[in-house]
């Protein structure tokens, strides 16, 4: 199964790096297939210095200035710079960068390279290992393998960029309906066929039979993404003044098309867990996604072979003592199988996690949408009164029905923390708390000392918000996990790295979200100033320690 997620992988990046050229732009009003963007020398030399600087290695950024300089004499640096891909009919490339003395910029080509020939129109020749073409136009540099690309470049080919300089240092679109289908076609057919062999290549039948099921599935998706994608963008950038630097990947679909609306189906549903955002968590998660209907199909034949398998497991396990135990197991798990069947085929998934630290202790919670609580309620109570047969678990107390919370029912249960093991006991006392949520379309786990009111806050949290929420959210904060690690580890440099987080201003996030755009959505992760320079301070107190003898 590796093997062919990792084949699938490789193939449908060559897929992506095949959306490379499409008709001649100056010929087609068609966007090139492959767009590049950078941004000004000015802006990447600033935001690289930026960088460099808030890790603790300001010489690397100033290096790296110094050295780049004899690269951009006779160039523009307050401008973009940018390449785009095109087929006439092969895959060829123009690559333009803004130029304030183009004879500065030949003569060093001649210096560092070799000569140039002028070939006339204005075009210049040097050859190597392949001949590269050079042409000045409009205060620009047109460069390409292919003489051909020269005759009618555009007067501002900033434009095809589509502004992307101005948000970010680097970016990479591809126009997908811009390949042409032939050349899409080849590349599934190939996808295709590289799939089936190594589905006739694996010799175990029940491996055989799941790869053919899910990676079939994969491959429809990615033949109908190849037949119904508008754009692919990924783009790094660095907000300064934000103090933050990001990657960005988006996707939008060709109006009108099954992705546009599976795609907006996404975006705009509302989420009834919002709560687990909650602002001073270690880390937070929240999701809400909608299941397609393909989608509810054959994850329902996938549940029904899994629940197949449990039940026949309850057959061979000899800690159920009795016919009557192993025919409960048997009940509880259908039951529970049943719950999460008809959650999946109500057509949506929601819910989140939140984790709670702050030194020697900790609380986590999760849970969401079950298409009915209180029947994982009495399952619950089922599973307790079964394990009670069970001789294994001295000192185990559960309590139903203990508290009401925001139409919520919660469940305790404690279990003595061994006194061998002194590090969890640090952490949660002589006994650790876990706290079970039941509702009517809800479910919630949470442990920890203060987890019975993590959980409240959650479900209030939940009902008190407003709006819409991203898709996906996930958030980290390394100050309170720093100083957590700090609290049960004497390790001096974990000590050192969680007292510098300190005075970080709180930009120690993490963060990876997802939000609307047009036909599509965008996915970002996003680092904050303080994680960079925890990184390089990490890295200089590691190299003094290992340079210390003693």
């Amino acid at each position: 199964m590796k093997n062919l997620v990792s084949r699938l992988t490789k193939c449908a990046l060559g897929l992506l790096l095949a959306t490379v050229p499409s008709l001649a732009l100056a010929q087609n009003a068609q966007k090139p297939a492959v767009v590049v963007s950078l941004a000004s020398v000015d802006k990447l030399m600033g935001n690289v210095g930026y960088l460099t600087r808030v890790a603790g290695s300001p010489e690397v950024g100033a290096i790296i200035t110094i050295m780049s300089g004899q690269y951009i004499e006779g160039l523009n640096t307050k401008q973009p710079a940018g390449a785009y891909v095109t087929f006439t009919p092969q895959p060829t490339a123009v690559v333009f960068l803004p130029v304030s003395d183009f004879k500065t910029v030949t003569t060093k080509i001649e210096e560092m390279v070799g000569a140039l020939e002028d070939v006339g129109d204005g075009v210049k020749k040097l050859t190597l290992q392949r001949e590269i073409f050079l042409k000045e136009q409009g205060g620009w540099i047109f460069v390409s393998d292919q003489l051909a690309n020269l005759g009618n470049v555009p007067a501002d080919p900033t434009a095809m960029l589509e502004a992307m300089y101005e948000t970010y240092d680097i970016g990479i679109r591809a126009n997908v309906q811009s390949v042409p289908k032939e050349l899409r076609q080849m590349l599934l057919s190939e996808i295709k066929e590289g799939f089936e062999r190594t589905v006739a290549n694996e010799q175990d039948e029940v491996k055989r039979r799941t790869q053919k099921e899910v990676g079939g599935r994969v491959i429809d998706k990615i033949v109908r993404f190849a037949d119904e994608a508008d754009q692919l963008t990924v783009a790094w950038g660095t907000d300064k003044n934000a103090g933050k630097t990001y990657i960005d990947f988006s996707a939008t679909a060709v109006a009108g098309t099954t992705l546009a609306e599976e795609i907006n189906s996404v975006v705009t549903m509302k989420s009834e867990h919002p709560g687990f955002l909650l602002p001073d968590a270690a880390a937070t998660f929240h999701f809400a996604t909608p299941v397609m209907k393909d989608d509810i199909a054959q994850t329902v034949q996938m549940l029904n072979k899994a629940r197949e398998k449990a039940l026949s497991e309850i057959d061979k396990d000899k800690e159920l003592p009795t016919e009557e135990a192993r025919a409960t197991a048997k009940q509880i798990v259908g039951s529970l199988m049943d719950v999460l069947q008809k959650t999946i085929e109500s057509g949506k998934l929601n819910g989140g996690a939140a984790l709670r630290l702050a030194p020697q202790n900790i609380n986590f919670v999760a849970g969401g949408f079950v298409a009915d609580g209180k029947s994982v309620e009495k399952d619950l109570k089922r599973l307790v009164e079964l394990a009670k047969q069970s001789k294994e678990n001295p000192g185990v107390e559960v309590k139903f029905d203990a508290a009401t919370h925001g139409g919520v029912t919660l469940h305790t249960i404690t279990v003595p923390v061994p006194a061998r093991e002194e590090e969890a006991r640090k952490i949660l006392g002589d006994k650790m708390l876990t706290v079970i949520g039941t509702g009517a379309t809800s479910i919630y786990v949470a442990f920890g000392n203060d987890s019975m009111e993590l959980l409240k806050e959650v479900i209030d949290s939940s009902t008190a918000a407003t709006g819409q929420t991203a898709p996906m959210t996930l958030n980290v904060s390394l100050a309170p996990i720093m100083a957590f690690a700090a609290s049960v580890d004497d390790d001096p440099i974990v000590a050192g790295l969680a007292e510098a987080l300190k005075n970080g201003q709180g930009k120690d996030h993490i963060a990876i979200s997802s939000k609307a755009i047009e036909r599509g959505v965008a996915y970002r992760v996003e680092v904050e100033e303080g994680v960079l320079q925890l990184i390089g301070q990490a890295a200089k107190m590691k190299n003094a320690q290992e340079r210390d003898p003693f």
